[in-house]
């Protein structure tokens, strides 16, 4: 067994406006697709989003029409059979209903990849594909229906394997609950993925541009290219599976650095330039041959009408310093102690994320201050409880023998305290 899965190119997109930056996405699958036939690999898998958008121009098409007829002319160059490309649609894949046909269906019209297409008239019908020792099953976006569609998913892999000793991949396009840094609509829990695990041995997910697995069975790359600057610090890749196992690997792409600073103590327009001229002058230079993206937010209480700040001088400093692409300074005015900033959670999961909010909120609270790794231990625990469905019962249940034993911790100490306190004071006459 040898193949790769990635997922979410989004061909097409110009980030900032930039033809840069359209280049880039298709350097990057180049890349993926390059390290397949270098390595070898029985297929090719793409869990979704491909492109950008529904509704693709000339420009984007052949970029994925030239990178895939590419392979299969170096196939043919090395004397060995095609390798299979396959491919689920992703909810930026799909096509508006007039157009009837999607991008996806119209490379596979042309033999550049095979595209598993689940269909559902009176009850699903799935797609798959038998290569080598693996059958690949593979089920596009479906929305708002994903969840009610797992049973039915199951029962289907179920009745097509009866009799069938293959290695199971199912690929599909959706969230998995509790794996984006913030809460997004439509994710799915884990606990409704079980049915899945006794007849699929590697799910292979796109959508979330983040890297994450989970219990050895699911699987999520990312996207290569980092889409957004709310992306930058995450882990991103594409999994290389073998008899081995799963293995994560990354592409180097253009680098991205994102600075901050706080703006309170600033009283004019010439002490901001001063500041962010610290600011550039205190980092290192990029190492790269690609010149870089860079972002400055300066946050805090702004001292000054916002209309006099030097953008324009601002956004010299930070190109000339680091030779950006591009480069953009943003202004957030806030006085709020409980502001979340992009510095302080760079790299961060979600979990690790609400885990330092709540440590952050209770170290401000004199009754749990000395308790705050207890309280944030018990309320990420109470979460993840309810995630599963477990009876609120029983984690009241548990916060409150909890919230006992830190009661009674804290009358020991108290005991202990007035044990060395005198009956009288010093000094007292009786």
């Amino acid at each position: 067994m040898n193949f790769i899965h990635g997922s979410d190119f989004h061909l097409g997109y110009v980030q900032y406006g930039l033809h840069e930056r359209f280049v880039d996405f298709a350097t990057t699958f180049k890349a993926f697709i390059t390290y397949g036939l270098e390595n070898n690999v029985d297929f090719i898998l793409i869990a979704g989003d491909l492109f950008e958008k529904r509704n693709i121009n000339a420009p984007t098409y052949l970029q994925a029409y030239k990178v895939l007829s590419q392979l299969q002319d170096e196939c043919k160059s090395l004397g060995r059979a095609p390798i299979p490309v396959i491919a689920i649609e992703g909810n930026h894949d799909l096509a508006y209903q007039r157009d009837r046909n999607s991008w996806l269906q119209i490379l596979e019209s042309q033999g550049m990849l095979r595209l598993l297409k689940s269909t559902e008239d009176n009850s699903l019908k799935l797609d798959y594909v038998d290569v080598g020792d693996c059958r690949v099953f593979g089920v596009g976006y479906l929305g708002a229906a994903t969840m009610q569609s797992i049973p039915l998913i199951d029962r289907e892999i179920q009745k097509i394997n009866q009799g069938v000793d293959r290695f199971t991949v199912l690929t599909m396009h959706f969230g998995m609950e509790e794996q984006a840094r913030s809460v997004v609509a439509g994710e799915i829990p884990y606990s409704a993925l079980l049915p899945l695990r006794e007849c699929v041995n590697y799910l292979a997910l796109g959508h979330y541009h983040n890297q994450y697995e989970y219990d050895h069975w699911v699987y999520n790359g990312g996207s290569l290219e980092l889409f957004s600057l709310n992306e930058y610090g995450l882990k991103k890749g594409f999994y290389h599976v073998t008899d081995s196992g799963a293995e994560l690997v990354t592409i180097p792409t253009r680098p991205f650095r994102r600075l901050s600073g706080n703006i309170s103590s600033v009283k004019t327009p010439n002490e901001l330039s001063l500041l962010v001229q610290s600011i550039v002058e205190s980092e290192t230079p990029v190492d790269s041959k690609l010149s870089p993206i860079v972002e400055l937010t300066l946050w805090g209480n702004l001292n000054f009408p916002k209309k006099d700040i030097p953008l324009p001088e601002l956004r010299e400093m930070v190109r000339k310093r680091f030779g950006c692409l591009y480069a953009d300074v943003h202004i957030k005015q806030t006085n709020d102690c409980y502001t979340l900033h992009e510095s302080d959670i760079v790299g961060m999961s979600r979990e690790q994320i609400e885990t330092k909010i709540l440590r952050e909120q209770i170290l401000q609270d004199g009754r749990y201050k000395l308790y705050a790794k207890q309280v944030v231990s018990d309320t990420v625990e109470a979460k993840k409880l309810a995630l599963q469905r477990i009876n609120e019962k029983e984690i009241i249940r548990l916060l409150k023998q909890s919230f006992d034993q830190m009661q009674l911790h804290k009358k020991q100490v108290q005991e202990e305290n007035n044990a060395g306190v005198l009956p009288f004071m010093r000094g007292d006459v009786t």
